[in-house]
């Protein structure tokens, strides 16, 4: 993908949420056979799995990975989540996971996650474009939550380390 296909991708996500500049990061992976029905399509409940990996990975990236909520106890809930389904994904399509966090609060966070694939690169197609189609779109909230149950702050180490990534303009 070329740095302004990226830019407009960047651009596009930050117009859906805040509007402001916000830490993203782009997973990629191909659609594994086992998130596939009969019909070789992702079931709609397994774009969470997708989410997953996305999210997981962008904390990897802030040097804050999820273990770390572990170790202390922690963990992140999600409160309230909204999906958009744009078109179908299927067996072995690559597809690019963008995560952003796009509110941060002593308590909770948005991840705004967006599912792209490139134009008419699903496995049925040979020919290959270098722009990419949106699939699925996905807002989540969430709140730090410790073992026993109770809301927490997030821990001060993690918000640094999500406001110190480089932001993408």
């Amino acid at each position: 993908m070329n740095e302004s296909s990226q830019k407009k991708i960047i651009f596009r996500a930050q117009a859906q949420t805040t509007g402001a500049v916000t830490p993203y990061h782009i997973t990629s992976l191909r659609v594994p056979f086992f998130e596939v029905d009969l019909g070789q399509a992702v079931y709609h409940g397994n774009y969470y799995h997708f989410f997953e990996l996305g999210r997981e990975d962008f904390l990897r990236k802030t040097g804050f990975p999820y273990r770390e909520f572990l170790n202390r106890q922690l963990h992140l809930t999600i409160i309230e989540s909204r999906c958009k389904y744009r078109k179908s994904l299927r067996y072995d399509d690559e597809i690019e996971i963008h995560t952003g966090i796009t509110s941060l609060s002593r308590r909770k966070l948005s991840f705004s996650q967006l599912i792209y694939r490139p134009q008419e690169a699903s496995a049925n197609c040979e020919t290959k474009s270098s722009e990419l189609e949106l699939c699925a779109e996905a807002q989540l909230n969430m709140i730090c939550l410790r073992f026993t149950g109770q809301a927490t702050h997030l821990p001060e180490d993690f918000r640094l380390a999500v406001e110190a990534m480089p932001k993408k303009e």
